[in-house]
């Protein structure tokens, strides 16, 4: 509310100069503090006094573009753009402004439907040439703005402005055509629009894809999705009245928009041969106890060893049950009945050809406690067996690999310590319990990943480290007719 103060105080005392007429200060190339910087434009209409009816984004073209005003001009689509600006700035009454066609609101109807409710209205006034463009300001500190019959809305945007650059910023959808209150809301917030256009670009991808029975899966989980971040952040009814209950709606959606966007940006597709990989998805959330399960998991098509991997995977993950519904991590406890559990779960692709395919599944999960509970599982499959790949497939019996293992991690764990600026020496016991467990180890056809999971440095969590192993150190310890050679 501190700019709405400022151009009270402004209009305050041009008006004690001139009560009875409109006052504009002296123009100049540098723009009022009030105007000057990025302003998103977040909402067109048709103007009161109009007739013309908004279809699509092709009738309001400067929708959802940002503008910078700068000292000496205007950066943005035509036609704000200027390359010669000067500025005003004052104050308008109501029978001038928008070129006098609020001179017949005398009720001042369709100035309150506005949201111009002042006698006065603050004004900027930007000059280009030989054209003026006044920008009022509204009762909530934005711009309005009349091109020919269609009235622009601009908020700045929230954060840091050089997340948002001159040029279009809007979502994945038309928001000339948005209808929900979630949609209006995603529209006029710069960062939502950024995460809602980045997982649009990635859904569409995964679209084109990925076969039609896998990217239906990825369709539900998104609708899924959207029906619960919409009750969730209470976006469902009508828009929030005040700026404050509008900004409790976006804080909300933000987080959930920022995570759904990197997950979906971050699922891809993977091709051996005929054989595909792709990823499916599951989304589904209940009221009591309150609970949300975001799930991705791998799954593949193409030819014959896909029926046994996919087999394995669903009855590894126990993908006919609700992960929520595991007692060994999510608690049944009286105590978390206001709290909201979740359930997440992903992989990442280590490998793959027409041999092998390797993984490696990770859980993040927020089961009540300050922190998520962190999970990960590492499989490499043999298309040839029709299954998984354990470490008595790969090293012969009597070869020394652990041993020749454990010095390769240990130098290689001090090498990432000391990155990080620790004086810890790596636990042996814990190097030799990852290695001994077929889950911490990815294959590949060129290196091996040990991955050392929640590993403590001075008593404290430090994270997951990876240590990869050029296959060619390994081979001397592998079997001739290791799945990975």
């Amino acid at each position: 509310m501190k700019f709405v103060i400022g151009m009270a105080a402004l209009a305050a005392v041009l008006l004690a100069g001139n009560a009875n007429a409109s006052s504009m200060m002296p123009a100049g190339n540098v723009p009022e503090a009030g105007l000057k910087g990025i302003w998103r434009v977040v909402r067109a209409r048709p103007a009161p006094w109009s007739q013309l009816q908004l279809h699509s984004a092709r009738d309001a073209p400067l929708l959802e573009y940002a503008v910078e005003f700068a000292d000496g001009t205007v950066k943005g689509p035509p036609p704000l753009a200027c390359k010669t600006a000067v500025y005003s700035s004052g104050v308008s009454e109501f029978p001038e402004a928008f070129s006098g066609h609020l001179a017949k609101d005398t009720s001042h109807a369709a100035a309150a439907k506005l949201e111009l409710s002042e006698p006065n209205l603050s004004t900027f006034r930007v000059i280009c040439g030989k054209t003026v463009r006044d920008f009022y300001v509204d009762d909530e500190s934005r711009l309005l703005w009349a091109e020919g019959q269609i009235l622009y809305v601009l908020e700045r945007p929230e954060g840091d402005p050089d997340q948002y650059p001159v040029g279009y910023s809007g979502p994945s959808f038309d928001c000339v055509q948005a209808k929900s209150t979630l949609e209006h809301l995603v529209c006029r917030d710069a960062s939502l629009s950024k995460s809602d256009s980045a997982m649009g670009a990635a859904y569409d991808a995964l679209q084109k894809s990925e076969t039609r029975e896998s990217f239906e899966t990825v369709r539900a989980a998104q609708k899924a999705w959207l029906a619960y971040v919409t009750k969730h952040c209470n976006a469902g009814g009508a828009m929030p009245g005040t700026y404050g209950d509008r900004k409790t709606a976006v804080d909300c959606l933000a987080d959930l928009y920022d995570e759904r966007s990197q997950l979906i940006s971050e699922l891809k597709t993977a091709n051996a041969g005929t054989l595909k990989l792709e990823p499916r998805m599951r989304f589904r959330a209940r009221p009591k106890p309150a609970a949300a399960e975001s799930d991705v998991y791998p799954w593949m098509s193409g030819g014959k060893p896909a029926s046994a991997f996919n087999a394995y995977i669903a009855g590894q993950l126990h993908l006919d049950k609700w992960r929520i519904d595991d007692r060994n991590v999510f608690p049944d406890d009286a105590d978390l009945d206001d709290v909201t559990l979740i359930a997440r779960r992903s992989y990442s692709l280590a490998g793959f050809d027409s041999r092998i395919v390797s993984v490696q599944i990770a859980t993040r999960d927020f089961t009540g406690a300050i922190r998520d509970v962190l999970g990960q599982i590492s499989l490499t499959w043999d298309m040839k067996t029709g299954r998984r790949v354990l470490l008595k497939d790969i090293f012969a019996p009597a070869s020394q690999w652990k041993a020749a293992v454990t010095n390769y991690c240990r130098r290689e764990l001090e090498r990432q310590f000391a990155e990080r600026g620790a004086t810890d020496q790596p636990d042996a016991a814990e190097i030799d319990s990852t290695l001994s467990a077929d889950t911490n180890w990815l294959w590949s056809r060129d290196k091996a990943s040990v991955v050392f999971a929640d590993v403590t440095i001075g008593g404290l969590a430090a994270g997951e480290f990876d240590v990869d192993i050029p296959l060619k150190d390994l081979a001397p310890y592998m079997k001739p007719d290791a799945a990975v050679r």
